[in-house]
């Protein structure tokens, strides 16, 4: 059997009209006396006071010429952390840069009134929407805002709400360029990555895993763990709010060129990158596939997957390789990992494998026969089965590893040994509808 993933009686008054009359009458007399303090209160109409509020922010958004950042938080269980967004506004239009593109993109953006003052931006910007922008197999998208309520406004730093997502999330005055200011993070971004980073606190050192801009934390003495959604910064990663950690309070952690990236408030803990080969990479991050990038012999076998989706009314929305907790409630063990649906819902499971780590770039992978979620059954009356063929066969498939950068690999290409003609790409951006790409 499959399993949804996902994710009278009337009173009689005891009086007569008469009194019924004067209670009346008291009552009108008592609201007049409400409305009159209510007056006496508030020396301006509602709707002007709205109207200053939008004012002021308009005049702060466009007066600085360099623009403003965003520090952009999706989701509200905050699983994407923090996206780094600098916004340039001249009249009706924004410039959008993100610390994910190379080049910013201009729309229209607007200051509205929807049951408090708003900061729209409602026309399409493939940026500003990237989190916001629902999908076939993403019909409420990453769970991303471009409508904020305005709920704060000074000269350098203005508070908003997203109104989808209710993250509070802050706009700072920039005094350079948003291209620059954007820029300057990508660079910080790319020389604190790493695919592996320990906490050193007082001189131990204690891994720690990053997904995505969020970082987790297992105490290991009480076995307790804390995320810690962060994003990054021209000087570093920037926590969203402070956490404390074995007994330490941390707001983040500074670059510095010594690789020792301290707390800002407490240097007694640090963050430190790991070098990892790309045979961990693989067995330790989520990766997707998509077919445009499998051999011809590979796709043969991943169609019949495809097809015996199909044949139960399904489309396959994700297809992944690596921890399986990628999928609520799932073991974390590496492994092939899908989801399968169609109008009713979304059906998820995963073929669990063994990864045998031979060298710094090759690897033999290993079905175990065990499954979680829906794995069992779709292998069994869907055809899954043909994808741990192709995977690992019988006995097992060794695999030689290429990327495209061997610190911070965004694909990484897999190829069998014995076969050659058997190779696919998987990629750590997240691939939806993998059969269409």
């Amino acid at each position: 059997m499959k399993h949804d993933n996902h994710i009278g009686h009337s009173n009689i008054l005891p009086f007569g009209k008469a009194w019924l009359g004067f209670f009346f009458l008291f009552s009108t007399l008592l609201l007049q006396s409400c409305l009159k303090d209510q007056e006496d209160v508030f020396d301006k109409s509602s709707s002007l006071r709205m109207q200053e509020v939008l004012d002021k922010t308009k005049a702060a958004l466009t007066g600085n010429e360099n623009g403003w950042t965003l520090d952009y938080y999706p989701s509200r269980d905050l699983s994407y952390g923090g996206i780094a967004y600098a916004i340039q506004f001249k009249g009706t239009e924004a410039t959008v840069y993100s610390q994910n593109a190379e080049k910013g993109e201009t729309s229209l953006y607007k200051l509205t009134n929807d049951d408090g003052p708003v900061l729209s931006f409602d026309t399409y910007n493939s940026l500003m929407h990237a989190y916001a922008t629902p999908s076939s197999s993403e019909y409420e998208a990453k769970d991303g805002d471009f409508e904020f309520i305005i709920m704060d406004v000074q000269s350098d730093l203005i508070t908003l709400k997203g109104k989808r997502s209710g993250n509070m999330m802050y706009m700072h005055r920039l005094g350079q360029p948003a291209k620059e200011y954007i820029a300057s993070v990508q660079n910080i971004e790319e020389k604190m990555y790493s695919g592996k980073y320990a906490f050193v606190i007082d001189g131990d050192s204690i891994l720690v895993r990053r997904t995505g801009n969020v970082f987790l934390f297992t105490d290991p003495k009480t076995g307790e763990s804390t995320e810690m959604p962060f994003i990054t910064t021209t000087t570093g990663f920037e926590l969203k709010d402070t956490v404390t950690i074995m007994g330490k309070n941390v707001e983040g952690f500074n670059y510095s060129e010594n690789g020792i990236w301290a707390n800002p408030t407490d240097n007694s803990i640090a963050l430190v990158a790991i070098p990892q080969p790309l045979t961990e990479f693989l067995t330790t991050h989520y990766w997707f596939f998509k077919a445009s990038a499998m051999s011809e012999k590979a796709l043969k076998l991943f169609n019949k997957a495809k097809e015996g989706s199909a044949e139960i009314g399904e489309e396959i929305k994700y297809m992944i390789l690596g921890p399986n907790d990628i999928l609520d409630g799932y073991s974390g063990a590496f492994g092939f990992t899908f989801i399968s649906g169609d109008s009713k819902g979304n059906y998820g499971g995963s073929l669990v494998l063994d990864a045998d780590i031979l060298t710094d770039d090759i690897l033999t992978l290993y079905f175990t026969g065990k499954v979680e979620g829906n794995g069992g059954w779709y292998f069994s009356n869907a055809n899954y089965n043909y994808v741990i063929s192709a995977l690992t066969g019988p006995a097992g498939f060794s695999y030689t590893l290429t990327a495209d950068n061997l610190k911070n690999p965004t694909w990484i290409k897999m190829q069998q040994i014995d076969d050659p003609e058997m190779y696919f790409t998987v990629y750590k951006e997240e691939i939806a509808s993998p059969f269409d790409n």
